[in-house]
């Protein structure tokens, strides 16, 4: 998989959706085929109405990243707001390149891998970042 193919496939609150664990049944929340879960919730997701009203494509370019809403939550894990953080300050490319870079060294991404369950968005990035 490029860079570019993972580029494309992130979400606007900052999933990789070409690694989901749904990506066999899910395109992604910016394809005609989204059948994300809190897409397709009562209340839908926040970050999808919010970037689609805004005109931007992903949290990276809100100037009020980060939010305390919905895939931010405190009550949600830290690898979001810690990759939207990095795709702010370091661009998508770079994002991705990292993650390439990661699972070459056996740091997978995804539902309960390597970057869930961390600490705090400062041990996501060093991880993300450094694979370390």
């Amino acid at each position: 998989m490029s860079s570019y193919e993972l580029v494309e496939s992130i979400g606007y609150c900052g999933l990789i959706c070409k690694l989901c664990h749904l990506a066999d049944k899910c395109s992604g929340c910016k394809s005609e085929q989204n059948c994300c879960g809190r897409h397709l919730s009562d209340s839908g997701c926040y970050q999808y109405d919010c970037c689609v009203s805004r005109g931007i494509n992903g949290c990276w370019e809100c100037d009020e990243f980060p939010c305390s809403e919905d895939m931010f939550s405190k009550n949600h894990d830290l690898r979001l707001r810690a990759f939207v953080k990095c795709a702010k300050e370091e661009g998508l490319e770079t994002l991705a390149k990292y993650v390439l870079a990661n699972q070459k060294k056996g740091i997978q991404y995804g539902y309960q891998r390597d970057y869930d369950g961390l600490e705090s968005e400062e041990a996501v990035l060093k991880l993300l970042r450094t694979g370390g």
